[in-house]
């Protein structure tokens, strides 16, 4: 009995191993924004360049994150403008990173993980919740 339980653990440890290892952390990719929305209503408020009709009308802007060493740069390429930050890690499971951000003065959460469509596909995601403002980003090789 104790065989049988000691390779049942042993095989889902496995198995969350496996798991865990497709799943993006925020420094393995650029990442390409696919939306802003507004954290009072949700709306989208901006969205990636040629996306508008899908959003509502939201303005197109061009942003890109990238993370190294525990510095996020989020570039907006549409107004010339670089956003400076910081991540620390404070979670992670078989299915995504979190992540404790504090960009401009502004303090939030972020998570990365993979999005998984009806087909079955996945890209990696990854969210920055600022509280006034959520961002939405999917990884430049999903594009």
């Amino acid at each position: 009995m104790k065989k049988i339980s000691f390779t049942l653990v042993l095989v889902m440890l496995l198995l969350v191993g496996c798991e865990s290892a497709n799943v993006p952390k925020i420094t393995d990719y650029e990442w390409i924004m696919t939306s802003v929305q507004s954290g009072e209503r949700g709306e989208a408020v901006a969205c990636g360049i040629g996306s508008s009709d899908l959003y509502g009308g939201a303005v197109e802007i061009e942003l890109v994150c990238e993370a190294e060493n525990g510095v996020l740069t989020i570039s907006d390429l549409t107004n010339n403008k670089t956003y400076k930050g910081t991540y620390s890690l404070i979670s992670d499971d078989p299915k995504s990173y979190s992540y404790e951000v504090e960009i401009e003065g502004k303090s939030g959460y972020a998570v990365s993980g993979m999005t998984t469509y009806h087909d079955g596909s996945q890209d990696p995601t990854f969210i920055i919740n600022l509280i006034d403002y959520t961002i939405n980003f999917f990884s430049a090789q999903a594009q």
